[in-house]
């Protein structure tokens, strides 16, 4: 079998900026008979390629005959490269390591004559080891101290990276951008009133022609990240995400920067808050959103509580849709029967007609205290996160991890989150004749809708309004209404 070294060449760089070129022992020749010496000495007698960058600095790795060695390397053409010294390829430490690092990705073997520092020997290794090692160090710093500025930036409320769609940003604050301002809150709308999904959502601007900010098409992550930012009701959130490492992932909530009313609100807190518990809420499977059929995903057994799903029966020239527990279906553990699929639907529309005109101020009361229950619940989460929050921050201050100033700033933080929530939940008044209207409103447009849309979009409009439906018995069903 051949070498593989000895059918790829060596290549010799020499470079030399304007201000070295008078010097004694830099000039170009000088740095190719040294090379062309060593090949010799150590018995490399093929043509050597050579790459000569003439006045150019080493404080950049943006040069034409390095661009021309790195393209070979990449094709496979070198074994080895040799340089007189380290600093002709580059003297800065990580811009030499990067370079390094490109060559042993290619297998190729790195020489400098001078330092005797080869990287396919057991010492040049070593060296390459203890200079990652500083280089490592030297990054930790940069990024401490690029870290600290930020920090002290963001605290004083300035945007610190792009700004978000439907923003621009003057003198490093965010001011609102009214043309896509308006197709944040028309999201938030079409996600809140109109029950539609991530994918429907992306969907629609896509066929609307509406570009995001990259001017490319919307996807489901770029939805889901617009619905649950929290800038888009005036708080500034940042540090929430360590990109040190090749994954990005979430921080620890305590290491948060968080600043309400840091910037101008395009959505309104009350409607922040009920995308957020929409948001999550357990969600519908994805193919039963998309189903063709109007209760996929919403009915449930009245027996045993399971989902009931779609099928078919009947004859080949007779076929029919039928709702089946899946319990039933799946398992054998469930003794609920299936029930034609018209019939069910035309009992829950029904169901809704009777509710219409059923819903008055007596009913409204039930529904509040469910809505009231959900309620109290959110708020004790918050109350209990930030009190954890506070007892970590101590925990860090005693072991002297951080100063009294941060320990303190996270205090007023945590009793300005309980403050907020007694308030909210102090402030529980509801209007009852509004909450009647509201309710009556959105049945009504379900029913117009169920008729007249696609099912999956009339379908989105249910979820709105309707968290369940249980089917009892024959024409016996069960509506759940979900109150927001």
């Amino acid at each position: 079998m051949k070498d593989t070294f000895q059918e790829r060449s060596i290549a010799l760089y020499c470079r030399v900026s304007t201000d070295e070129q008078a010097r004694e022992g830099v000039s170009l020749d000088e740095q190719q008979e040294r090379l062309k010496a060593y090949c010799r000495a150590m018995g490399w007698n093929e043509e050597p390629l050579l790459f000569i960058d003439d006045g150019y600095s080493a404080k950049n790795l943006n040069r034409p005959e390095l661009n021309r060695l790195l393209q070979e390397v990449k094709k496979g053409t070198i074994s080895k490269i040799l340089v007189t010294k380290l600093d002709r390829l580059s003297r800065r430490l990580l811009d030499l390591l990067k370079l390094i690092d490109t060559f042993q990705e290619y297998n190729v073997s790195f020489i400098s004559i001078s330092e005797s520092f080869d990287t396919n020997t057991p010492s040049g290794r070593l060296t390459l080891q203890v200079l990652g090692a500083v280089a490592e160090f030297e990054r930790e710093r940069i990024r401490e101290r690029v870290f600290e500025n930020m920090l002290h930036a963001a605290r004083q409320g300035k945007w610190l990276t792009q700004s978000p769609y439907g923003y621009r940003l003057q003198n490093k604050e965010l001011v609102i951008y009214e043309p896509e301002a308006q197709i944040v809150r028309n999201v938030y709308d079409w996600y809140l009133n109109k029950g539609l999904g991530y994918y429907a959502i992306a969907k629609k601007l896509n066929e609307e022609g509406i570009p995001s900010r990259q001017k490319k098409e919307w996807s489901i992550r770029a939805i889901k990240l617009m619905l649950t930012n929290p800038v888009y009701k005036g708080t500034l959130v940042w540090n929430r995400m360590d990109s040190s490492k090749s994954k990005r992932v979430k921080k620890d909530d305590t290491d948060w920067v968080v600043l309400e009313d840091a910037c101008p609100a395009i959505i309104d807190q009350a409607t922040w808050e009920q995308v957020q518990k929409r948001v999550n809420k357990k969600q519908m499977a994805p193919r039963a959103q998309t189903s063709p059929h109007l209760l996929g995903g919403l009915l449930k057994c009245g027996r045993c509580g399971s989902g009931m799903s779609i099928g078919w029966s009947g004859s080949a020239k007779n076929r029919y849709r039928v709702y089946r527990c899946s319990a039933n279906k799946n398992k054998g553990t469930c003794t609920s029967k299936q029930y034609r699929a018209d019939d069910v639907e035309s009992w829950f529309k029904h169901g809704l007609l009777k509710l219409a005109d059923s819903i008055n101020s007596q009913m409204i009361p039930h529904l509040i205290q469910r809505a009231a229950e959900n309620e109290e619940s959110t708020i004790e989460q918050k109350i209990r996160a930030a009190k954890n929050r506070y007892k970590r921050k101590v925990e860090a201050y005693t072991a002297g991890l951080i100063e009294l100033e941060d320990l303190n700033e996270e205090k007023k933080r945590m009793e300005q989150i309980i403050a907020e929530a007694q308030k909210a939940e102090n402030a529980s008044s509801v209007d009852v004749k509004k909450l009647e209207a509201m309710v009556k409103e959105k049945i009504n447009n379900v029913i117009d809708a169920i008729d007249v849309l696609p099912v999956p979009e009339a379908k989105s409009l249910i979820k709105t309004i309707v968290e369940k439906v249980i089917l009892l018995d024959e024409k016996d069903i069960e509506i759940v209404l979900n109150i927001q």
